[in-house]
């Protein structure tokens, strides 16, 4: 199959898009409050949110999902329907955020069911913890894991269920704060995550620098997230690989403080990549760098690719004080184009 592949600079911003979007489906703006915001521990790298109530209208969305959203998430939808719980239906907003492994908790309170080992292997890549509000039976899927006699493990008074043995590295669990609220992830997190319930820990709210970030992008398009320091740079270097051909560049790069990316659909799809660089200059010379490798790639994909032609003439790249300012808006019938030839598509 002839696959047209969004390349270069353009790739990463969309890739992103698409990313947030394989763990929250896209959806209209919205806006987190502070409660659940509250929820999630303090020393997380990135955080985002998605209204989901209206994504099952976008007629375009089945693509991109099938597209974009890992196996893994794929594989966990499918499992909990078949424990009785639609989350295409049920759930109307999510949150989520990501860290790298915390030390071991504190097991003392914890107790495994279902034939699992109360500590799992530890896992050695980055961790993910989400809230989803919606409509929920717990009582349906705790009857559910009994029945098939499935792993769970109990912490603080909450069963944790299981995707997967319980104990193997990368497991993913699930469990209710309540019948509106369900918490995902990685079972440190989650761990984190219901001790910030208890009073134990710190929660995101004391995370000064990204929860700014947070304040600027929260309500302002369909799909947000805010990313700190680190996450951004690897962000910026996958959005101007090419950036070490200019003088100085490598060095504005290691400065950038984080990023923000809001992402729209009214009716096709809206784009918008906010890195916070250290100082005014940075951010121009950043926007002049982009601009020069945006120039480059669309004489190169002029005849052999009107799609990603396209697509550059959609985007723009200025500064504006210490923010690099990146806005790519792609119409429903390129949208749909980019769909029909598998663009968003990664393996998985």
């Amino acid at each position: 199959m002839n696959r047209t592949r969004l390349a270069g600079p353009l790739a990463a911003i969309c890739c992103l898009a698409a990313a947030l979007g394989g763990v929250a489906r896209t959806a209209r703006a919205g806006s987190l409050s502070s409660s659940v915001l509250g929820m999630f521990p303090k020393n997380v790298a990135e955080i985002g949110y998605a209204d989901v109530k209206t994504a099952r209208e976008s007629k375009w969305f089945p693509q991109f999902e099938a597209q974009v959203l890992p196996s893994r998430f794929t594989y966990f939808e499918r499992f909990v329907s078949s424990a009785g719980m639609d989350l295409t239906k049920q759930v109307e907003e999510i949150a989520w955020a990501t860290a790298a492994p915390q030390p071991a908790a504190n097991q003392e309170d914890s107790t495994a069911a279902g034939g699992a080992p109360a500590a799992p292997q530890k896992f050695t890549g980055a961790e993910v913890v989400g809230i989803a509000l919606g409509n929920f039976q717990p009582d349906v899927i705790d009857a559910f894991f009994k029945q098939q006699k499935l792993p769970t493990v109990t912490v603080r008074g909450y069963t944790l269920y299981a995707f997967g043995s319980g104990v193997s590295p990368g497991d993913l669990f699930f469990f209710f704060l309540d019948a509106n609220t369900l918490a995902f992830g990685h079972r440190d997190p989650l761990e984190a995550l219901i001790e910030v319930h208890y009073g134990d820990a710190e929660s995101f709210l004391a995370n000064d620098s990204l929860e700014a970030l947070v304040e600027e992008v929260n309500g302002q398009g369909t799909m947000w997230e805010a990313m700190d320091a680190d996450n951004a740079r690897e962000t910026l270097n996958r959005l101007m690989p090419t950036a070490a051909q200019f003088p100085g560049a490598n060095q504005i790069l290691a400065r950038v403080k984080g990023v923000t990316v809001t992402v729209g659909t009214d009716p096709g799809m809206e784009l918008r990549v906010t890195p916070l660089c250290a100082s005014a200059e940075d951010a121009l010379t950043l926007a002049q760098v982009l601009q020069a490798g945006l120039l480059y790639k669309r004489y190169q994909v002029s005849q052999k690719d009107p799609d990603m032609a396209q697509v550059i003439d959609g985007t723009s790249v200025s500064a504006d004080g210490d923010h690099l300012k990146i806005h790519i808006q792609i119409g429903n019938d390129l949208l749909l184009s980019l769909l029909h030839n598998n663009a968003f598509y990664s393996p998985k």
